[in-house]
């Protein structure tokens, strides 16, 4: 029960004897309020509602007597930072010994002496009031001192989490998870907060792993794989001495341990597992089996819950899987609830490592300056030397443009044609990139397919939209010099965002560029967007690339025979010729419709439920169509329809027929269905 304080009180004196309390409350009470109680039950409803700043109590009482009254004390958080005096009429070393051995500050002897007992008062009075005013003092100090180290902690594990483009983003996920199997399990809401700080910081062990251990695209070799299982204990080393987060070292050292005792790097078992380790083991492996990886593509939905459900009880704690489970077949969705936190609490990301991050900024960019400063692939920037510098400018007070650079498509390209083809197509981004900046601008590779791009002291919004429409135009002519192979539907998508009005630090800057490039990804690719563009639905540079790359082949500006048709050349050959004997011939009016699946997130769905909608569309477009129109896939995701004799707003009709066609057959989800269309000529 929490004490609450009426009125302010002085002393309360506890003695069994009504004289005694007489006396004591006639020789104190010209200095001090007081309050009385003739035992010590009553002493103990007393300081329930009241918080006095001494107690004096006497030793020898009916029932319950001085030193159980001062056990009950002792045991209450609250109450055992008030001093007690004992009043004892016995004088005797022993006596005057048990009374300091039982944790009195001192004692007073019956009967009582005016003179002695004030001065003893105040002077024990006085003496605690100091000490407690030193000891918030100190904590105060310490809790600045811990905030300080953990306001360093989290940037570097924001730089950690960035360390690869394939899991951004992944500290805070699991820390959000986490928080929501907690409050599923009925914790209240303080620990609650805990685990999610302990999810934040669980990776923090990573800074000692490797940026090439860390970005293998292949298997790990047994050498590299002992490098990853170290970063647990690097992290608890790291976490060791944070008191303001309790159980954050054991989150980090523990969240790769199995319940089946089989993980690493204590071999834990069971319930020997911290608790909060179990969480984040759960909440860990959610985020892998969700996100796409350097090494493979994200689970369906199903799978992920089968694999929880098929480890139960030999990876995962049975009974928080089981919560977890549910929570998953009730629709709980990451991304979703990581959202609605962002908007309830107003924050994009926790805003802990701002204060120092000059500091560790400039830290980071010595180190890496040390360790290597260059992606080796494309020549640019390597992740931790670009985000340092970048960080360093703004640090210094230096405004400019963030954009967060990716390519459109490029799965593809790898998919089909190979990695030594991708590695040609980043290399012709990186020197795009790099071809028009000045030596102040910061040009990097984050990874896979991603990079950043900051222009330093650049605010004017018509020179950024100029800079961003020069990137993509330069990287479609620099494209041509590339296999035309892989030159159809590969382009950028660009994310951008300003400081100071959209992030005065390097996390949340990149944060927002990074909503922005969402926005793109999910309105149809191929585009730029600012950050506060995102809110009005603006979109920039929306150009039909495709459809230009198809009507370059029907003029012969290309070889027909290569490109993306070889996935149904056939198919295609028909449409050429047809076409070309429509237009020609009979100089009718032909519109072109590409047809494009993407889904509801920014990541490939499985090629299963592609598959899948692609027949449906196609079942649509054939109730769509007219006798003479005629249509084919153009690759795994796109379908192309021609369209004889017919103007450009009876296009669109029939285009907008389809979509609303497909979505009453299609059955399945997550798919976002979007066309281009575009007027044809044959010179």
């Amino acid at each position: 029960m929490q004490t609450q304080t009426l009125d302010p009180i002085d002393i309360l004196i506890v003695d069994d004897d009504m004289v005694n309390l007489k006396l004591a409350e006639r020789i104190l009470g010209e200095e001090y309020s007081i309050i009385t109680a003739r035992s010590g039950k009553k002493a103990l409803e007393l300081l329930s509602e009241y918080c006095p700043k001494l107690i004096l109590l006497d030793l020898h009482m009916p029932d319950m007597d001085g030193e159980m009254t001062m056990n009950e004390i002792q045991q209450n958080e609250e109450w055992a930072k008030i001093p007690v005096i004992f009043l004892t009429s016995d004088s005797a070393p022993e006596t005057e010994q048990k009374c300091f051995d039982i944790g009195a500050a001192d004692f007073v002897v019956k009967p009582f002496v005016p003179v002695i007992m004030k001065s003893r008062i105040s002077r024990i009075i006085e003496f605690y009031s100091m000490k407690n005013n030193l000891e918030d003092k100190l904590t105060e100090k310490s809790r600045i001192i811990e905030t300080v180290s953990l306001n360093s902690i989290m940037a570097i594990a924001n730089t950690i989490d960035a360390k690869d483009a394939y899991t951004a983003g992944h500290s805070r996920r699991v820390a959000k998870c986490s928080e929501e199997i907690a409050k599923k399990l009925g914790w209240d809401e303080k620990d609650v907060q805990n685990i999610y700080r302990i999810g934040l910081l669980h990776d923090i062990g990573k800074i000692g792993v490797p940026d090439s251990v860390l970005n293998k695209p292949t298997k790990l070799n047994d050498e590299e794989f002992a490098l990853i299982k170290k970063h647990p204990v690097i992290g608890s080393e790291i976490l060791k001495d944070i008191k303001t987060i309790p159980g954050v070292s054991d989150g980090a050292k523990y969240h790769h341990e199995r319940y089946d005792g089989k993980g690493y790097p204590s071999g834990l078992k069971g319930k020997d597992i911290p608790l909060c380790a179990r969480i984040i083991a759960i909440a860990d492996a959610y985020d892998a089996m969700t996100s796409n990886r350097i090494y493979r593509a994200k689970l369906p939905d199903m799978k992920v819950v089968n694999e929880f459900i098929r480890c139960t009880g030999t990876q995962f704690d049975p009974e928080i899987a089981d919560v977890f489970v549910g929570m998953l077949k009730d629709g709980f969705c990451i991304e979703n609830e990581h959202r609605r936190r962002n908007e309830d609490t107003g924050k994009v990301i926790p805003d802990w490592a701002s204060e120092s991050s000059a500091l560790l900024n400039k830290v980071l960019l010595d180190y890496n300056e040390g360790k290597g400063s260059v992606d080796f692939l494309t020549g640019l920037n390597n992740r931790g030397y670009g985000e340092a510098k970048i960080g360093k400018l703004l640090s210094e007070g230096h405004k400019g443009a963030m954009f967060v650079v990716d390519l459109d498509n490029f799965k593809r390209i790898n998919d089909t044609y190979g990695h030594l083809m991708g590695d040609k197509v980043l290399k012709v981004l990186a020197s795009t990139l790099s071809s028009d900046i000045s030596d102040k601008d910061v040009a990097c590779r984050l990874g896979g397919d991603e990079f950043v791009l900051f222009l330093t002291d650049i605010v004017e919004r018509e020179k950024i939209e100029e800079h961003a429409r020069n990137i993509m135009h330069k990287f479609s002519e620099n494209m041509a010099d590339v296999e035309l192979e892989c030159g159809a539907g590969i382009y950028l998508s660009i994310g951008i965002a300003l400081s100071p009005s959209d992030g005065k630090d390097f996390s949340i800057l990149y944060n927002n560029a990074d909503k922005a490039l969402y926005y793109v990804k999910k309105s149809g690719k191929n585009s730029y967007s600012f950050f506060r563009d995102t809110y009005t639905g603006k979109l920039k540079n929306r150009p039909n690339a495709d459809l230009d790359h198809i009507r370059y082949v029907l003029e012969g500006r290309m070889d027909n025979t290569s490109g993306a048709f070889k996935i149904q050349y056939e198919d295609f050959q028909q449409l050429y010729n047809y076409l070309a004997r429509c237009v020609k011939r009979k100089g009718q009016m032909v519109q072109t419709l590409l047809f494009t699946f993407g889904n509801e997130g920014r990541e490939y769905l499985d090629n299963a439920v592609y598959e899948e909608a692609m027949e449906a569309l196609e079942i649509a477009i054939a109730y769509s169509l007219r006798m003479v129109d005629v249509g084919s896939r153009y690759s795994s995701v796109q379908y192309i329809v021609i369209l004889v004799d017919t103007n450009l707003e009876n296009g669109r009709k029939v285009a907008e027929r389809a979509i609303n066609q497909f979505y009453k057959i299609y059955s399945g989800s997550g798919i976002a269905l979007s066309y281009d269309i575009q007027t044809m000529t044959i010179n």
